[in-house]
């Protein structure tokens, strides 16, 4: 199960499993909006990243979100796709962007 905070109006916060339908929730989320400008995707709480996880992940990307991953699994992930991290020192609740 996937858990998705929408923190602010630019951070969203995962968790959990990111499998089928993944996509379609976190497009209900952000509204009509393809996604916000400055869009910061923390998955420090992501368990499990299936290829619907991932084709979500790259979506997110297209639109130039960055991504926090503070555990191995996220971060291998986030590389493996070739996603944009934000600054280590950067908090999933006051995102603040260079």
């Amino acid at each position: 199960m996937l858990r998705i905070d929408l923190l602010g109006t630019a951070t969203l916060r995962m968790s959990g499993r990111m499998t089928e339908g993944c996509r379609k929730e976190t497009e209900t989320l952000l509204g009509s909006y393809l996604a916000p400008p400055n869009l910061f995707v923390d998955l420090t709480d992501v368990t499990y990243i299936d290829r619907a996880g991932e084709e979500t992940l790259r979506w997110l990307g297209h639109f130039g979100a960055r991504f926090k991953a503070d555990n191995a699994y996220a971060l291998h992930i986030c590389e493996r796709l070739h996603l944009s991290m934000a600054e280590p020192n950067i908090s999933s609740e006051q995102p603040s962007y260079v």
